[in-house]
């Protein structure tokens, strides 16, 4: 997810959708936020909030994606719902969507496929193709629609992946081992014949927003079904070879104050392609720097002010204000 901001303001206007940077960017981009909201519902299931926890832990999400979006005004105005609203939302229905995964797969798997069929039913109320129509707020009701149904990450659909992830904390390892392959192999075949059907027809398989079979914004059904096969693969895959990645733990138990501190350079930042004319292989060099030296960071920061997070901030604040 760092490196998708970051490549999206080092964007070197000479670079289409059509390059290989743009399907990269576009593809890790793709199943980046699908990951961070399927681990925002595992977490959710683990710990079950009160009335006035959710209240506190909700208020403080929208406090800092106003923060985030101040930092990067490139890409959002100030009161843009995004990715820390969507989770403030997750945080207020939480009960409701929570019951549903812990009656069983059956249920699970039954809303989530609702909620794809949704998707097809309601496109025509999803919002336009175009970023400022998805970003611009003119007042509250703007942006509660964008928060639920028009914007960047509203609640239909992604609540999609926070029930994934709440099943993959309740389900055992048997599940776990069905689930994923029944996933990861209906996925990628419905994935693969949607491409074997764009190579006949011309219309693009996937792109971030537009004409073509898979979409990000909005997110499509096939976007739904492919991501989280991609979330599948990569969270088995995690689980297989954990033991290796450990030196990333630091990372993921911080990943809030990651997603917010990524964002507060990009104020001063995002203007450096345009006024030094950066080629590709420059943005794309700066990319991956500035993606590793923030994971390098985020590493050393935890190991030596463990107390000095978001996250700690936010269960303080929860430990003061969110006593019932």
């Amino acid at each position: 997810m760092v490196m998708v901001h970051i490549a999206a303001t080092w964007n070197p206007y000479t670079v289409t959708q059509t390059t290989v940077l743009a399907y990269v960017v576009s593809g890790l981009g793709g199943l980046a936020a699908p990951l961070f909201v399927t681990v925002f519902g595992w977490g959710a299931a683990l710990r079950p909030l009160s009335l006035r926890q959710r209240g506190v832990r909700a208020t403080v999400l929208l406090l800092l994606q106003w923060v985030v979006n101040l930092c990067a005004p490139h890409l959002f105005e100030p009161f843009t719902p995004g990715v820390l609203s969507l989770f403030a939302l997750l945080v207020l229905t939480q009960p409701w969507w929570l019951a549903v995964v812990r009656r069983g797969t059956i249920s699970t798997g039954m809303a989530m496929a609702l909620l794809a069929v949704a998707t097809v039913l309601a496109s025509g109320w999803t919002g336009g193709f175009t970023w400022s129509d998805r970003i611009a707020v003119e007042g509250l009701s703007m942006w509660m629609m964008h928060a639920l149904l028009t914007g960047t990450y509203p609640l239909l659909p992604w609540l999609f992946f926070a029930m994934a992830g709440a099943w993959i904390q309740g389900a055992g390892e048997l599940e776990h081992r069905r689930g994923f392959a029944v996933v990861a192999c209906g996925g990628s075949a419905i994935s693969g014949l949607l491409l074997v059907r764009s190579l006949q027809t011309g219309v693009p398989w996937a792109l971030p927003s537009g004409e073509a079979y898979l979409t990000f914004f909005p997110a499509n059904a096939p976007f739904l079904i492919a991501a989280l096969a991609g979330v599948s693969i990569l969270w088995w895959s995690a689980l297989a070879w954990s033991h290796r990645a450990a030196a990333l733990a630091p990372v993921g138990r911080m990943s809030l104050t990651v997603y917010v501190g990524h964002f507060l350079p990009l104020f001063w930042v995002h203007r450096w392609d345009e006024s030094g004319g950066w080629s590709l292989n420059t943005a794309m060099l700066a990319v991956l720097i500035y993606t590793i030296i923030c994971g390098v960071l985020a590493r050393q920061w935890f190991i030596s002010r463990p107390d000095w997070t978001l996250e700690r901030v936010m269960r303080t604040i929860e430990r003061r204000y969110g006593r019932d």
